[in-house]
């Protein structure tokens, strides 16, 4: 069972020293970090590991190729995940971020 799970979120701005939390029930543990760059999100992933989390995964602002960048870099046999949308969920996502409004 996993008790320790960690979330690097990639906005623009993050600081890790500064943009960072933690969602701790006793029975089970969370850390998020906001990072800026892949190479802050490596940092993070292998402070992740450094610190007994168990599960990393990372938010759809990676995309496939910067994930599986971080995978590489960080090397470990703690699983890297990422969250992708789907087809149908990608086109409204594009579809937001070309309205004048976003």
């Amino acid at each position: 069972m996993i008790k320790k799970y960690g979330f690097i979120v990639k906005g623009e701005n993050y600081t890790p020293d500064t943009h960072h939390s933690t969602l701790d029930s006793g029975f089970f543990f969370t850390k998020v970090v906001g990072v800026s760059t892949d190479e802050e999100a490596i940092s993070a992933a292998r402070d992740f590991v450094e610190s007994g989390i168990e599960v990393i995964e990372l938010c759809g602002g990676f995309g496939k190729e910067s994930a599986e960048h971080l995978i590489a870099e960080v090397n470990t046999h703690v699983p890297i995940g990422y969250v992708f949308f789907s087809d149908t969920e990608q086109q409204k996502l594009t579809s937001f971020l070309s309205s004048p409004s976003a």
